[in-house]
């Protein structure tokens, strides 16, 4: 009786160590399909952070130019942009260094791809030194958007709007003449402040700001040369009227934001050039 009872329980006594080990080896197995998951999660993690600059950010980098100090001036072909699209939108964040928001326009573009089939670039700063020191004016003191070699007019060197001592004299213009010969966009947008409107494009029709205008509900007005700054009223040597002077298949056009900007008009006016940069009815 006493071998019987012995041997039953070691029987019971073998079965409990087969069904732990059995436990344990699938507790086990388990454990290592969790970590292969979980490595793989991991890896897949790591692996889109690394991708993710391609899906914003700066697809091509280009350097146009330095500053009068050597500060590198450059243009954000932005991800996605297709490849010499025969079509592409440049946007100018600024050139005077005392009217920042459209900086901030760029910066919002930036956070998305760009539209299927449209190639948009940006320049961020086209007066570095300007936006350092928070005034209109570059290290020179020369007015850069008074500075191209078109409708030139000197002036007097103590005015805001101090056209330098010859067309085309600073490195910041000379950088935004490159840029458009490099890109050969079809349209242009520079930003400046504070006035608040969008203004003609130099001899062109108002088609890109009566767009731009309708996207985004600031008003298109053409803006008149007393605002200038110049003892003449009239607008001499700026950036516009030398794109649509020179380049037949380029329209450019001022964005004038006001004094403050909220981040909400900021990003409906990103929206507003994605848009532009789908459009094609603006080629003149």
């Amino acid at each position: 009786m006493n071998s019987l009872i012995h041997s039953e329980t070691s029987r019971y006594t073998i079965r409990i160590k087969f069904w732990l080990i059995a436990v344990s080896g699938i507790s086990f197995l388990a454990a290592v399909i969790i970590a292969a998951q979980f490595s793989n999660s991991f890896q897949n993690f790591l692996s889109g952070s690394a991708s993710s600059p391609t899906q914003v950010g700066c697809q091509q980098t280009i350097t146009i130019g330095k500053s009068v100090a050597g500060k590198e001036i450059q243009a954000c072909q932005i991800s996605g942009s297709v490849i010499d699209s025969q079509n592409a939108l440049l946007v100018i964040g600024t050139i005077h260094g005392n009217e920042p928001d459209g900086m901030r326009v760029v910066d919002e573009l930036l956070k998305n791809p760009a539209p299927n089939g449209t190639e948009i670039w940006v320049i961020r700063d086209g007066n570095p030194d300007g936006s350092e020191l928070v005034t209109r004016r570059n290290a020179n003191k020369v007015d850069i958007n008074r500075n191209f070699p078109i409708k030139w007019l000197a002036s007097d060197p103590s005015l805001r709007t101090y056209s330098g001592p010859s067309p085309a004299s600073e490195p910041e213009t000379v950088a935004l003449m490159n840029a458009v010969q490099k890109i050969k966009p079809t349209r242009i947008v520079v930003f400046h402040q504070p006035f608040d409107q969008i203004d003609c494009p130099p001899e062109r029709t108002t088609q890109i700001s009566d767009r731009l205008s309708g996207l985004t509900g600031y008003r298109a007005e053409c803006i008149p040369g007393e605002k200038s700054g110049s003892e003449t009223n009239s607008y001499t040597g700026t950036f516009t009227i030398w794109v649509n002077s020179i380049f037949p298949k380029t329209t450019a056009v001022t964005f004038e934001l006001g004094l403050t900007t909220m981040d909400s008009k900021i990003e409906t006016i990103s929206n507003a050039l994605h848009t532009l940069a789908l459009d094609k009815a603006y080629l003149p």
